[in-house]
């Protein structure tokens, strides 16, 4: 299955030829978590679940906790994520008043480790 390309941020991407870019495979799969974790809870009307809210977090005190155990949460409804294999979410602070996150999972489709960050 493929889907229209689009980064969260961004516009839809464009072929070469010009036309709508398509994306699938593990592509899909990144740009499908970047938008989960960066739409906030509630909306989506349609999955008033859906979405982490990351983005609107920024500048709030960090909770580590809480984080890693929304990504987790958030991960485990991407079917392009190998639900059989570990996830893991890191969080490091590479300098005062910045954070990085850190995911890993295994891509369902091709059974490789991905890995996706995120920074503050």
């Amino acid at each position: 299955m493929s889907a229209l390309s689009h980064t969260i941020g961004g516009d839809l991407e464009l072929s070469a030829s010009g036309g709508l870019a398509v994306v699938s495979g593990s592509e899909q799969t990144r740009q499908s978590i970047l938008r989960r974790l960066c739409t906030n809870a509630g909306g989506y009307i349609w999955q008033l679940e859906y979405g982490a809210g990351l983005p609107a977090r920024v500048g709030d005190v960090m909770n580590e906790g809480d984080i890693r155990a929304l990504v987790l949460a958030q991960m485990q409804n991407e079917t392009g994520v190998d639900q059989t294999q570990p996830i893991t979410v890191a969080i490091t602070s590479p300098k005062t008043g910045a954070y990085l996150l850190a995911i890993a999972y295994t891509d369902a489709q091709t059974g490789t480790v991905q890995e996706l960050t995120l920074t503050s």
